[in-house]
C-alpha cells in the first residue's frame, strides 16, 4: 500500500510538472494518463482475476474444455466491466489432444529411471519401445545424410545439453539475451528431419527440457494439430544429462520409452479468441488493439504464460471503460488461443479481419510473464519512433520505463500483424523467473509479482489510449523493394 501511495503521489507531481503552459489537448491527455495510472495503482483487480484463471480454471491447452471455460469467463469479465461487442470468434484445429502418461528408462549399461512427459500432440507408442540411443547432429537437411541406413530401431536425441546455470543463480538470474531465432526456418527443418527419421525407421525421440530442478519444458511436435509421426517425450535436464554422460565416447547404450493414455479428438474441433471493445467517439472504424494469449501448456496452470498477460488486458479494459475517457478510436481487446503451437489464433484473427487491417493503427502484446515492462520493442519500425516516444513519455517519467527499442522480437502474437504490415509491438519485460518456469509444472500463481503486474496494465492502458487520441494512424514500415528480375 505504501508503494502504491507513493506511485500515486509521484504521478501527480510529475504530470503537473510537465510543460509550463500545455495546450488544452495536451493537458487533457496528461490528466487522462494520471487518472489511468492512479486507478490501476489504487484499485487493481488483476490479482483476483489471475488467481481465478490460474486456480479455478487451470491449464488451458488449445482445444480443451478448460480453454473454452476461460474464453467464456473472460468474455463475462469484459461484460462486467462494461465493454461492448463482446464475443468469441471461432477457428478450427484438426484435432484436440489430451495428455496421458509417459515412462522412460535406461536399460543398459545400468538401469536408470528417466523422468519423462509426452510432448504435445505426440502419439502413443505401440507398447514399450526399446532400442539403441543415437545422437543425430544436424542443423540442415544435407547433414542428415551420414545417418542414412544407421537408425532403424533407434531412439534418437538431437541436441547437446545446454550449459546449466549454477544452482546459486537459479531462479533469480536469467540467462544473457540470446540471438534472435528464425522460427520458420527451424520449423521447416524440424519437419524435414522428422520425415527422414520415419523413412529410416527411428522408433521414438527424446528431448531436453533445458530447465532445472526437475522441471519439464513443453512444445508441440504435431504439425497443424495433427498427431506427430513418432512418439516423442521431454526429459528433465537431470535425465537428459544422464543420457549424455552415459553415451560419452559413443559407448553403446539401450533405452526404453513408453507413452500411453493420450487422447485425440476424432475430427476437427472449434476453438476461440475472446474479443471485446470500447467504441471510438470520433473514428470508430479505426482501431487500436491490445493483445495477449489465453491458451497455455498443461503441466502447470499457465499463470505466467500467459495468465499474466490476460490479467493485464482485463485490467486495462476495466480502467479505460470505468474512467469513461471516450477514446477517439475504438480500443479492441483480443485474447488469442493457439499461440503456444505457432501463433495460430492470431493468424486466424488476421485472416478473418484482413479487410480491416488498413484501419488498425497499432497492436501491443504482453507475453513475457510477471516481470515489469522495461520498454516497448518497435520491431524495427523506425517510422514510428518519435511519435511513440512522445506518447509514452508519461510512462518513462512515472514508471521508469527505458527508451523505446527498435529490437525485433518474434514468437508472439504481434508477429501475425507485422506480417501484413500492421505496426505490431511487444512489451519487452524483465524476465523474472519466466525462462525457468514457463511451459513447466512450476508455471503457477505463486510466481506472480504484484507490483510488476500493475506496471504491465499501466503501460498497456496508457499506450492504447494515447495512440487512440492521435490525429492520424501510426505510419507503416516501408514495404520491401520488389525482387529484381
Amino acid at each position: 500500500m505504501v508503494r502504491a501511495a507513493l506511485l500515486v503521489l509521484l504521478t501527480a507531481v510529475l504530470l503537473a510538472g510537465q510543460a509550463p503552459s500545455p495546450a488544452p489537448a495536451d493537458a487533457a491527455l496528461a490528466e487522462a494518463n494520471r487518472r489511468i495510472l492512479t486507478e490501476i495503482a489504487e484499485h487493481s483487480e488483476q490479482l483476483q482475476n489471475l488467481e481465478y484463471l490460474s486456480d479455478r480454471i487451470g491449464p488451458r491447452l488449445t482445444g480443451s474444455e478448460n480453454l473454452k471455460r476461460a474464453n467464456e469467463w473472460t468474455a463475462q469479465r469484459f461484460r462486467d466491466y462494461g465493454l461492448v461487442n463482446v464475443h468469441l470468434e471461432s477457428w478450427t484445429i484438426a484435432h484436440s489432444w489430451k495428455r496421458g502418461w509417459a515412462r522412460a528408462r535406461v536399460v543398459e549399461p545400468a538401469e536408470h529411471r528417466l523422468a519423462a512427459e509426452a510432448a504435445g500432440w505426440s502419439p502413443n507408442s505401440a507398447g514399450a519401445l526399446r532400442g539403441p540411443l543415437v545422437y543425430v547432429k544436424a542443423e540442415k537437411k544435407e547433414e542428415l545424410e551420414p545417418y542414412r541406413g544407421k537408425l532403424r530401431g533407434a531412439l534418437v536425441i538431437t541436441t547437446e545439453p545446454e550449459p546449466r546455470q549454477p544452482i546459486e543463480e537459479r531462479p533469480l538470474l536469467p540467462r544473457p539475451p540470446q540471438p534472435e531465432r528464425d522460427f520458420a526456418a527451424r520449423r521447416r527443418f524440424s519437419q524435414e528431419r522428422e520425415d527422414f527419421f520415419v523413412q529410416e525407421g527411428v522408433v521414438g525421440l527424446l528431448r531436453d527440457s533445458d530447465k532445472g530442478f526437475g522441471l519439464f519444458n513443453m512444445s508441440s511436435v504435431g504439425r497443424d494439430y495433427s498427431p506427430a509421426k513418432l512418439p516423442t517425450a521431454f526429459l528433465t535436464p537431470e535425465s537428459y544429462d544422464l543420457l549424455w554422460r552415459l553415451r560419452k565416447n559413443d559407448q553403446p547404450m539401450t533405452v526404453e520409452l513408453e507413452i500411453g493414455g493420450g487422447e485425440f479428438s476424432a475430427g476437427p474441433v472449434e476453438v476461440y479468441n475472446t474479443v471485446a471493445e470500447i467504441p471510438g467517439s470520433e473514428k470508430r472504424d479505426e482501431v487500436v488493439i491490445l493483445g495477449a494469449h489465453l491458451d497455455s501448456w498443461d503441466l502447470g496452470t499457465g499463470a505466467t504464460d500467459n495468465g499474466t498477460g490476460t490479467s493485464v488486458l482485463l485490467e486495462a479494459a476495466r480502467v479505460l471503460r470505468q474512467l469513461d475517457l471516450k477514446p477517439r478510436r475504438t480500443l479492441r481487446f483480443v485474447l488469442f488461443s493457439g499461440e503456444e503451437q505457432g501463433l495460430n489464433g492470431s493468424r486466424a484473427y488476421v485472416e478473418a479481419h484482413k479487410e480491416e487491417m488498413a484501419k488498425v493503427s497499432a497492436v501491443l502484446v504482453h507475453d513475457s510473464g510477471t516481470g515489469r515492462v522495461e520498454t516497448i520493442a518497435l520491431q524495427g519500425n523506425s517510422q514510428v519512433y518519435d511519435i511513440v516516444s512522445r506518447l509514452v513519455r508519461p510512462l518513462r517519467q512515472m514508471l521508469n520505463m527505458e527508451e523505446l527499442s527498435l529490437r525485433t522480437i518474434s514468437g508472439s502474437d504481434h508477429t501475425s500483424f507485422n506480417r501484413v504490415g500492421v505496426p505490431g509491438f511487444f512489451c519487452q519485460q524483465e524476465r523474472a523467473t519466466y525462462n525457468q518456469t514457463h511451459h513447466s509444472q512450476a508455471d503457477t500463481f505463486d510466481k506472480v509479482i504484484r507490483e510488476d503486474l500493475l506496471n504491465g496494465a499501466q503501460v498497456l492502458a496508457v499506450f492504447a489510449y494515447n495512440v487512440a487520441q492521435l490525429d492520424d494512424l501510426l505510419p507503416r514500415k516501408p514495404a520491401p523493394p520488389p525482387p529484381q528480375p
